[in-house]
């Protein structure tokens, strides 16, 4: 939240002041008087410290609902109401289409804070079609957080309708949220071999004992399935930084819809399977294209790619030879499976032994050698127990940590608390990777960790420095592919996804000027807007409830009321007061303890501790006095008093947890005090719990996942 300024205490409005019942404060307009002294001899009005609380409550609010979308503002011109802020009364005036309606409604992963949580519903009549289950890597100001999940309210209402879920292709961002959310909404799953493999491999991790029915499709084949009486599906070959990527074909009885999923255009793709644009412009020049939703990545960098992976293999073969008496540790996105292979090929050629590290990246090879995606040469991989055994110049080590995590490998290394590997002075570390915008201080943090252990670094975009040739290639395609795939399909209606709210705009402005396609024709949503299409045309149709549901490291869902206390304690602090008090007469028995966590150090701060320990001895003496009393009641007075006092202090509002032990006495027990306890005759046997079982913590495996809440940069880091 930045430094607040503090401002100078100014009066309250009397007029909205509360009257006192004293017939002279009525005519005086003034406060009742406080029978407190250290209240009393408070500076700061309440009605300030009150702003104070709504400022620091609104900050909060606002940093915990970036991704708990209700409605956000959305003035684009190309928003679907002539840039007016969509509302309710909007809805209201549109006249009802009675004939047949196609519904596309993104569930997630739209212009929210970070690129993730994609996925999408396509509806009409009794049926519905879900495009993707992907989750979000939050960034550092969730937490606690480890990724968030779609909220799909709307598909549960409607789980009846669901007759498949298809899959794009296997990164987190369209798989993470599977396992959390297909036994809310059972259904036929498809996709590519690949794709099916990593699903799978997730729902090891899923706690529902739900299995789900699984249905590969094969992209060569271009086969065709029924899904209920409205649609058909197809997948399409398309390439990506992992295997078996599709767009996916949607028809229906209003025509066909495409989900480009995500893409780049490559001459030579290391299995040879190129981009099926051939099949793409067959079905575009037969049947037409009545929508293209198409990703949005990196519309906003400039011209085409300039190299492919065997570009990479070269570059890699080059390091390879120069530094043949060094070890090698490449670090690398989890999922680029062809990367790995370029790797083992040229390793094979020099001489080199591989050893991989890291659970994702450990878990994705295994995949890949199950579903024959990747060819291991003879005798190049080794544990990595063995490999540390041999000389240097015979080792390569390729992990994950590319984007600087800070329990990732190559930083384990760095800091020397991994098993089996510390960095050392002849070692050379290659980022085969750009840094995703918003991770550039991780990255260059870890960089300076191994440059301070002696090591050289060797990263893409700045092999200037080394000779060597290009270390990475996005899997997302740049400005001029777009413009060639939107001109070869000439769809009549357009929706940009699979971005923060400017790669949408600039992908909508991209199909208007390039592609020709009418502004009224181009849909820049927002996740839950609902874009209706009929025989009459396309517009924008409200929205359904979406949002996002939050899981920490442990796999359970963290609650947003719990965020926001989180929040406001890592910018406020926390305070909390401890008094012990007699049942019967409500007379202090200890001098009131005091907690103070992340706002002030109490041993600084000795004089403004006195001042509360006076308030809380005047309180409790005129509050109790031998009367029967409300501790909740109690408890609030004290929080609220409190937090003007500390307020007027310090300038600051921590959250105040007031306690109360009520001790001795027989008094029946007042409301909110101890209980009594159990004979030991009532006392109930121990039972321990049965320890619980927790998934390994998700880690980004895709270079189109943006874990930090990023001020936009230059997307050609992708």
């Amino acid at each position: 939240m930045g430094q607040r300024r503090l401002g100078t205490p100014q009066a309250d409005d009397t007029s909205k002041q509360p009257r006192g019942n004293s017939h002279n404060n009525k005519q005086n307009g003034q406060r009742p008087k406080q029978n407190n002294t250290v209240l009393a001899n408070t500076q700061t009005r309440r009605g300030e410290v009150f702003r104070a609380q709504r400022r620091t409550s609104e900050g909060v609010n606002l940093r915990a609902s970036q991704h708990v979308i209700n409605v956000p503002v959305n003035k684009s011109i190309y928003n679907g109401y002539d840039g007016r802020q969509f509302s309710l009364a909007d809805q209201k005036k549109m006249p009802r289409y009675n004939g047949p309606k196609l519904r596309v409604i993104p569930i997630g992963g739209l212009g929210e804070m970070g690129i993730g949580k994609n996925m999408m519903a396509i509806e009409y009549d009794n049926d519905i079609v879900v495009i993707d289950m992907g989750f979000l890597f939050p960034g550092a100001d969730y937490p606690g957080i480890n990724y968030i999940v779609p909220d799909i309210t709307y598909l549960e209402e409607n789980k009846h309708k669901i007759r498949g879920i298809v899959f794009t292709h296997g990164h987190l961002d369209h798989i993470g949220a599977f396992r959390h959310l297909i036994d809310k909404i059972p259904a036929p799953v498809y996709g590519s071999k690949f794709t099916i493999a990593m699903l799978q491999k997730t729902m090891e991790e899923a706690t529902s004992g739900f299995e789900p029915e699984y249905n590969i499709l094969d992209p060569e084949a271009h086969e065709r399935v029924q899904l209920g009486d409205s649609f058909s599906i197809e997948l399409v070959r398309v390439n990506h930084s992992i295997p078996d990527a599709t767009a996916v074909v949607v028809r229906t009885p209003l025509g066909v819809l495409v989900d480009t999923g995500d893409w780049r255009f490559e001459d030579a793709p290391v299995d040879g399977k190129k981009f099926d644009l051939e099949r793409l412009t067959e079905i575009a020049t037969k049947e037409g294209i009545l929508m293209l939703m198409n990703e949005s990545t990196n519309c906003e960098s400039e011209g085409t790619h300039t190299h492919g992976e065997f570009d990479i293999q070269a570059s890699m073969g080059q390091a390879m030879e120069r530094y043949q008496n060094n070890r090698l540790i490449i670090s690398a996105f989890s999922s680029q499976i062809h990367r790995m292979q370029v790797i083992l090929d040229e390793a094979k050629k020099h001489g080199r032994k591989v050893a991989f590290a890291g659970y994702s990246m450990i878990q994705n090879v295994e995949v890949a050698l199950r579903t024959g995606t990747i060819k291991v040469p003879k005798d190049v991989i080794m544990k990595m127990e063995d490999i540390i055994k041999l000389p240097d110049g015979k080792v390569t080590i390729v992990c994950t940590g590319s984007q600087g995590e800070f329990s990732a490998v190559l930083n384990r290394m760095a800091s020397g608390s991994h098993k089996h590997i510390k960095i050392k002075s002849t070692d050379v570390v290659v980022f085969s990777s750009n840094p995703i915008p918003g991770n550039e201080k991780y990255v260059v943090r870890t960089v300076d960790g191994l440059m301070r252990e002696g090591s050289e670094v060797v990263q893409n975009g700045k092999t200037h420095l080394t000779g060597l040739g290009p270390l990475h290639l996005s899997g997302h395609g740049y400005y001029e592919d777009h413009v060639k795939l939107i001109n070869a399909l000439h769809p009549t209606y357009y929706m940009p996804i699979h971005g923060e709210f400017h790669m949408l705009v600039h992908n909508a402005e991209l199909a208007e000027k390039e592609a020709a396609i009418p502004r009224k024709n181009i849909f820049v949503c927002d996740s839950g807007d609902v874009v209706e299409i009929t025989a009459e045309g396309a517009r924008k149709f409200g929205r359904v409830p979406v949002g996002g549901v939050m899981y920490d490291d442990s796999g359970a869902i963290v609650s947003e009321v719990v965020l926001k206390d989180r929040i406001h304690m890592a910018t406020e602090g926390m305070f909390v007061v401890i008094l012990t008090v007699s049942r019967g007469n409500g007379r202090l028995l200890t001098s009131p303890d005091i907690i103070s966590r992340g706002f002030i150090y109490l041993r600084d701060s000795e004089e403004l501790m006195g001042v509360i320990r006076q308030y809380l001895k005047q309180k409790v003496a005129r509050t109790f006095n031998g009367r029967k009393v409300d501790l909740d009641t109690v408890k609030k007075e004290i929080k609220d008093e409190l937090t003007h006092i500390l307020y007027d202090q310090t300038r600051r509002t921590p959250i105040v947890i007031p306690v109360i032990n009520e001790i001795g006495g027989g008094g029946g027990g007042n409301k909110g005090g101890q209980a009594s306890k159990e004979t030991v005759e009532g006392v109930k046997p121990f039972k321990r719990p049965a320890p619980k079982q927790f998934p390994k913590p998700a880690v980004p495996d895709s270079d189109a996942i943006d874990p930090q809440l990023r001020a936009k940069t230059d997307a050609r880091g992708y």
